[in-house]
């Protein structure tokens, strides 16, 4: 039985109370002998169970007793044989007689049937705000007074945020800049980016996201949504979460490769570079001869161990080409898919290729 220093007599309260609708703190109430929870975390409903019964689920809301520590949560079940929780809040030390833990509200809960429960409830713990936004690809899905592009593979903006450093793509051109998040505020840098001109309506989608996603931001969101909006006032930006990008599977042109002369050229006339990652192996053709080898790739992170080729002669010109290719290849230690392209780069931050999806 939950202990506490809320006394009975405190649920029927003598004196009059004014209540007025208050917001609902999230709460995590339970109690024991026998068991029961009830969960108050999201605004307007409310959630009781046993162990011995099926979750039922009130729609309700909270009222607050002005200057008082009391307040009540009342609601109705969704059922079809309805009925009435009526959740008694007290803000006050309360123990719940297992463990030494002091819980900041007690409470006492009257379930349709007539049963009653007293326990304790405690303030769930602050989700991690990194945990949501880092380490994946943000797909816009609403930006206020615009029409969203349908191609998502290669014209929908996106954004990714990872150890303080967020790029992406903002409708025609890459971006890239710095964050810090402080609570549940994304704080955005100056942005950079390249500086190419696009048919609309690509220049004014990119206007209008790089106007709205700027300065702080507050950050919501929950499984695959996350929804930023502007703290001093305006429409929220919403995204919806990426599929994770994967490496294996694909088959890839290469349109560009690092030459080994600090430039990124182009595959010459008549050969063809291409790429396929399978199974921990990676092969294709260096634009005279075949080539294959093992990698191994983690996140972003690539290794591409020394690699075989077939043993047929070209013009010199072709066999200069593939061994800058091949040498380029063996240098790669990241990799990215930015709108349908392959984007690999060394350790320098040198591009080593870019590639495009040859389909499955």
């Amino acid at each position: 039985m939950s202990r506490n220093t809320w006394p009975l007599a405190l649920v029927f309260v003598a004196a009059p109370l004014t209540a007025s609708p208050a917001q609902e703190p999230p709460l995590i109430c339970f109690g024991n002998e026998p068991f029961w929870s009830l969960d108050l975390t999201e605004t307007g409903k409310a959630r009781f169970s046993t162990p011995d019964s099926p979750v039922v689920e009130y729609l309700g809301a909270v009222d607050t007793a002005t200057g008082q520590k009391e307040s009540v949560w009342r609601g109705q079940a969704i059922t079809s044989d309805g009925g009435e929780l009526v959740a008694f809040l007290h803000e006050g030390a309360c123990s719940d007689g297992m463990s030494d833990a002091v819980h900041p509200y007690a409470v006492k809960v009257s379930l349709p049937n007539g049963r009653h429960y007293t326990g304790c409830c405690r303030v769930p713990e602050a989700p991690d705000v990194s945990a949501t936004v880092e380490n994946t690809t943000w797909r816009l899905t609403e930006l206020p007074g615009k029409t969203l592009p349908t191609d998502h593979a290669r014209h929908a903006v996106t954004v990714r945020f990872h150890a303080g450093r967020t790029h992406g793509f903002s409708g025609c051109n890459q971006f890239m800049g710095s964050y810090t998040l402080e609570g549940e505020t994304l704080v955005l840098g100056t942005l950079g980016g390249t500086m190419m001109a696009c048919p609309e309506p690509a220049m004014s989608v990119e206007e209008a996201f790089l106007r709205s996603f700027s300065g702080a931001l507050g950050v919501a969101g929950a499984g695959d949504a996350l929804i930023l909006t502007p703290v001093g006032g305006g429409a929220p930006l919403r995204f919806e979460r990426e599929a994770p990008l994967s490496l294996e599977g694909g088959q890839w042109e290469v349109t560009g490769y690092n030459n080994g002369r600090q430039a990124v050229v182009s595959p010459q006339t008549g050969t063809r570079l291409t790429l396929m990652f399978q199974d921990g192996q990676v092969s294709g053709s260096s634009g005279c001869n075949r080539f294959h080898g093992s990698f191994t790739a983690a996140e972003n992170r690539l290794t591409i161990h020394p690699l075989a080729t077939t043993r047929k002669a070209c013009d010199e010109a072709v066999m200069v080409q593939e061994q800058a290719f091949l040498a380029a290849l063996e240098s790669a230690t990241t990799w990215d898919i930015v709108r349908g392209m392959l984007d690999v780069h060394r350790a320098d931050g040198e591009r080593v290729l870019t590639a495009s999806s040859m389909g499955e």
